[in-house]
């Protein structure tokens, strides 16, 4: 291990961090107090200082070129930046107390949208935007992460024309990054500025489109107001919302095909039209629920009430998390909230959970075991759109399956032991491990009343679901390879 050159490359990310507190600080300053100012100024020259000491001191050392280089960079971003990203929440007082705020970075970073903010209409907007940038910043880093570093590690392997889109370089490697940036970050931002305009010109008044915009495309679920999204009474934005949220839950590999104009790699692609599928169907059933239950949506607003229904459907598909409609989201069962957390939605995505890949591998898999049963030699190959499934890629999803399962398991008995209901513990640790963390309040009314929302948990509990987002954005595999004694001592 090259720990000399793995430190030279945190401090250039701690420096990063320390940039993007400067935006909210400006922010601050036209329309929030100096002492917001501060609480951003303060723990930018700080965060920004020990990057630079790292910069300085670990230069010219070594050289990063090892996968176990690229793991171990990953596991101390994943630990060290939601750490940095709390400091502007404990020097304002938003949330109250150092775990709160820990909580809070730690949602934000990796985009799972719980909040222990009590009321969002008594925050500074400087602390709504920082929120909003941490997660737009956590989506970058998880696309990064998965395109540059974590692919192989979790079945997710690239065809030679897919890896072109990216970059020609080693996988893994600085230079392999170095082109996914490139190469990932103008389109993310494109994204982002589309649904912005798109979210403006749909009636949304401009801050708040710009805090949904970076909270839909990195797939987070941060809200910048007290309330839900069909408040703003604006089918046409929940509309920009379902679409902008399915394109943050899909490939960005399979967008910059779209944009390439690589049609032969966008048809191979069948994980979105899965996706689609999914949001549409249950969309058109909540939205037809909607009419027909008569909760809150006349006959004559079927058009909204449609519109509400996708925009709900694509919020829990793509994990993003948004409070869409109070009406709809009570319509949707326990376990359906339960499963859908736990799927998530498309890989080298900002998306989380277990992703549909997986998913739809294993029951293929499962279909073909039956038929070979039935037809004992016939020969039918695996396939994945035009990918091919061997036993070794079936392993490696079949050991991720089973780690991602007992990880899950362990938490909801930690989030039980720590006085959560066993239902609500399940859907809490489901809705952390899958980056979905505002599912848990989606149910908690209707299911478990008298479970306590996250600013009400205990420090033990809320320190257990940052563990689960961590986990939740580190892919099993590669958590296992940095446990690896071996590869320390080597």
């Amino acid at each position: 291990m090259r720990a000399y050159a793995v430190f030279h490359l945190l401090g250039w990310v701690l420096a990063a961090i320390a940039a993007t507190m400067l935006f909210p600080a400006v922010f601050a300053l036209s329309v929030d107090s100096l002492a917001l100012v501060q609480a951003f100024v303060v723990p930018a020259f700080q965060v920004g200082f020990l990057g630079g000491c790292l910069i300085l001191a670990f230069r010219d050392r070594t050289v990063f070129s090892t996968r176990w280089d690229s793991l171990f960079l990953l596991g101390l971003i994943w630990l060290v930046v939601p750490l940095a990203g709390a400091l502007p929440f404990y020097y304002a007082g938003f949330p109250k107390g150092v775990i709160a705020a820990y909580f809070e970075a730690t949602s934000g970073f990796t985009t799972t949208g719980a909040t222990t903010i009590v009321d969002l209409s008594q925050t500074p907007r400087s602390i709504i935007i920082w929120r909003a940038v941490l997660q737009w910043t956590g989506g970058l880093a998880t696309l990064l992460s998965l395109v540059g570093i974590l692919g192989p590690l979790s079945g997710s392997f690239l065809l030679d024309r897919q890896l072109r889109i990216i970059g020609r370089s080693t996988h893994g490697s600085v230079r392999h990054m170095i082109e996914a940036i490139r190469s990932i970050t103008p389109v993310y931002s494109a994204l982002t500025m589309g649904c912005f305009v798109a979210l403006v010109f749909s009636g949304i008044p401009a801050f708040d489109a710009f805090c949904l915009a970076l909270s839909t495309i990195s797939t987070g679920g941060f809200m910048p107001r007290e309330g839900t999204i069909a408040l703003y009474g604006s089918p046409s934005a929940e509309l920009v919302l379902t679409f902008f949220m399915l394109s943050g839950a899909v490939s960005v590999i399979w967008i910059k095909a779209i944009l390439q104009r690589r049609w032969t790699l966008v048809r191979e692609t069948r994980e979105p039209s899965w996706i689609f599928a999914l949001v549409l169907f249950l969309g058109v059933f909540l939205g037809a629920r909607l009419l027909t239950s008569g909760a809150g949506v006349e006959w004559g607003e079927a058009f909204h009430s449609l519109t509400i229904g996708l925009a709900t459907a694509a919020s829990i598909v793509t994990t993003t998390g948004f409070s869409i409609s109070g009406d709809a989201q009570n319509l949707i069962p326990y376990m359906i909230l339960l499963g859908l957390s736990f799927v998530g939605a498309g890989r080298f995505s900002t998306a989380g959970g277990l992703k549909l890949y997986r998913t739809v591998s294993m029951l293929r898999q499962a279909g073909r075991e039956l038929r070979i049963l039935i037809y004992p030699h016939g020969v039918r190959p695996a396939r994945h759109g035009e990918e091919a499934r061997d036993i070794e890629i079936m392993r490696v999803i079949w050991i991720t399956f089973t780690a991602y399962i007992i990880t899950l398991g362990t938490l909801a008995l930690l989030l039980a032991a720590s006085g959560l209901v066993f239902p609500g513990a399940v859907l809490a640790g489901a809705g952390a491990l899958g980056n979905i963390g505002p599912v848990y309040e989606m149910a908690r009314i209707a299911n478990f009343a008298n479970a306590p929302p996250f600013e009400a948990m205990t420090a033990f509990t809320q320190l257990t679901l940052c563990l689960g987002m961590i986990l939740g954005r580190v892919e099993v595999l590669a958590l296992l390879t940095l446990l690896n004694l071996a590869n320390w001592r080597d």
